[in-house]
């Protein structure tokens, strides 16, 4: 039998939060498509802690093998142990037991390196503080260039998203570009998605109190997704007597900007916009399809992105969408409507004026799914190779 033939052990540390669901949906994207189209080549096995939180947990079940260990649950005997012996010792040695005992060949996307058991594929989402120094503290910029260098010099091959990431690798760590690989995620719908009616859509209104006409942001609250440009689209037209709603969801903190929601819910009250904009914080995930099912369209309006899960689920079913004008934005999702993120007035023109249209866009997702898992595992065979 040769080596193409033998199905690799590829292992994923899944240390991830409700409060990071971009995290948790980029892995779950990412088993999906292996466990559905390259299961005779890959066997994922998910390392989790005991106290994982459980919709987590199920969420990896469902595409993986998964191994609970206390190693991974922060604060623990197990998790110190780990720790300090590669910060005295320099030596992954209790990971290295572990992984060698479930015969992992590959870890992937988990931020590890360093390893004598196996080759290792990172992930870096993107390089936000190159583009937004301005949201980042000076130490956060200068660990973030340390141990981004670290990651890619000491990894066996580094995953990037889009093709503007690998403009910003290329200007980050241009000795580096034999170890980068692009790979753009896709994200599966869920097929209630496609079920949900007129009786849902009244549903959701009265749970949430909604208007029946509506934007919806699904992004978190942090400062550079950039929620205050709609608002102020939305004061200009109310004061134009031209009645816009927009509903937010998202986890409503960010660590960086402790004052932002605050001055966010200021912004709303002084300018009495409570009826025209809802935040509701986290929802149920059920809940976010059903909002971005019956919006008008979804609006992502951010200053600066990764390859959106935001942007990919709403592509994935066909959705009409309003994004700002990054690059990466065009390239992951070129048949939306997009402004010019700095132009307040570029937006007001825009809902002033949107028609929806309710025709799903083919995207063929079928075909876009089977290239992220063949991309995928191209990648973890060359780690393996190289």
């Amino acid at each position: 039998m040769g080596k193409r033939d033998i199905v690799i052990r590829v292992g994923f540390i899944g240390a991830v939060s409700k409060e990071w669901m971009g995290g948790v949906n980029y892995y779950k994207n990412l088993l999906f498509a292996v466990s559905n189209v390259k299961k005779n080549e890959i066997k994922p096995i998910v390392f989790i802690g005991k106290n994982t939180n459980v919709e987590i947990k199920n969420v990896f079940k469902e595409y993986a093998q998964i191994v609970e260990h206390s190693m991974f649950d922060r604060k623990s005997f197990e998790w110190f142990r780990w720790k300090l012996t590669y910060k005295i010792l320099g030596s992954m040695y209790f990971l290295d037991k572990l992984l060698k005992t479930y015969d992992i060949q590959v870890l992937s996307h988990s931020g590890i390196f360093d390893l004598t058991s196996c080759k290792t594929i990172n992930w870096i989402p993107d390089f936000q503080h190159l583009h937004l120094p301005d949201m980042f503290l000076e130490e956060e910029i200068v660990g973030r260039n340390k141990n981004f260098l670290k990651l890619i010099k000491r990894s066996d091959k580094i995953v990037l998203s889009s093709f503007d990431a690998l403009s910003d690798f290329n200007v980050f760590a241009p000795d580096y570009a034999e170890k980068v690989d692009v790979l753009q995620f896709v994200s599966q719908p869920d097929n209630k998605y496609f079920r949900l009616d007129e009786d849902d859509k009244k549903v959701l209104i009265e749970k949430y109190n909604l208007s029946k006409n509506f934007f919806y942001i699904p992004n978190q609250f942090w400062k550079h997704k950039n929620h205050i440009v709609v608002f102020e689209a939305i004061k200009i037209l109310k004061e134009k007597k031209i009645e816009i709603n927009v509903v937010c969801t998202g986890y409503m903190k960010d660590y960086r900007n402790i004052e932002y929601i605050s001055r966010i819910k200021e912004f709303i009250q002084v300018n009495k916009l409570q009826e025209n904009i809802k935040l509701l914080g986290l929802v149920d995930y059920e809940d976010v399809f059903a909002l971005i099912k019956f919006s008008i369209a979804v609006i992502n309006p951010s200053l600066f992105e990764g390859w959106s899960s935001t942007v990919e689920e709403c592509k994935s079913v066909g959705k009409n969408m309003i994004l700002s004008d990054l690059n990466v934005h065009k390239e992951q999702y070129p048949t939306a409507t997009f402004f010019d993120r700095n132009d307040i007035d570029n937006l007001v023109k825009i809902l002033e004026q949107y028609s929806v249209n309710y025709e799903l866009i083919d995207l063929d997702l079928k075909f876009r799914t089977e290239s992220f898992a063949s991309q995928y595992a191209n990648i973890v065979r060359k780690a393996l190779d190289d």
